[in-house]
């Protein structure tokens, strides 16, 4: 059985943006994540392939950090900034991913202005 979660954080999901890290894989998203209007992350039902889609032209960053079931963390960001398509990979190290969350970072800066909490894909 699929599940479908879909988290709502502080704004507005653009839905162009949410539809594209849902639509990152050939199998749907099992954990989308969104951080306001800025971007959004997903992980998909087989908890192997993640992504991030930067949703606005803002000198804001958007990535994806993930946790494996084995502990190991990593990221994934939107290379392109606010042009379409996301950026997306399998899990690096070839465990299933357990959590997510989105960061947006200050392009010029490379500060992080805001993550959303840590998340579930199980």
């Amino acid at each position: 059985m699929n599940k479908r979660i879909l988290v709502r954080v502080g704004g507005i999901v653009a839905g162009a943006g949410l539809a594209a890290a849902m639509s990152m894989s050939p199998a749907s998203a099992a954990t989308a994540v969104a951080l306001h209007d800025w971007g959004a992350g997903a992980v998909s039902t087989d908890l192997y392939g993640v992504s991030a889609c930067d949703n606005k032209a803002d000198n804001r960053g958007i990535r994806t950090e993930y946790i494996t079931s084995n502990g190991g963390r990593d990221l994934v960001g939107d290379a392109n900034g606010s042009a379409s398509g996301c950026g997306s990979e399998s899990s690096y190290n070839g465990y299933p991913i357990v959590q997510l969350r989105v960061c947006a970072r200050n392009a010029s800066t490379g500060v992080d202005i805001e993550c959303t909490s840590w998340y579930s894909t199980l």
